[in-house]
């Protein structure tokens, strides 16, 4: 069994950035794209109740994926930051990581 299947029942597909610090805070996992210099990684995204934290993954959608996905949010890739996911994305990480 995978990592990914493991944890399938703690994704917090409805994660966004914008609210990680405001009360009622969730654990779990979300999935986040984490830009660093210039790069847009998947990252896996671990919140506890009072830390959260990154890990990007080994196996990466399409560049341009992550990379639309940023833009679609007002970012670019000059600046180091992390970014929520799309639904393509989200559809990617369903096909290809929690089979």
């Amino acid at each position: 069994m995978s990592f990914f299947t493991e944890i399938k029942d703690k994704i917090l597909w409805d994660f966004r950035l914008e609210d990680e610090f405001k009360k009622n805070r969730k654990t779990g996992y979300a999935f986040v794209i984490d830009v660093c210099d210039q790069t847009p990684r998947l990252a896996i995204y671990i919140i506890k109740e009072r830390l959260s934290k990154t890990q990007t993954l080994l196996d990466q959608p399409p560049r341009e994926m992550m990379v639309k996905a940023v833009e679609e949010q007002g970012g670019n890739l000059k600046l180091d930051n992390l970014f929520n996911i799309n639904d393509e994305i989200r559809h990617w990480i369903e096909e290809n990581l929690i089979k």
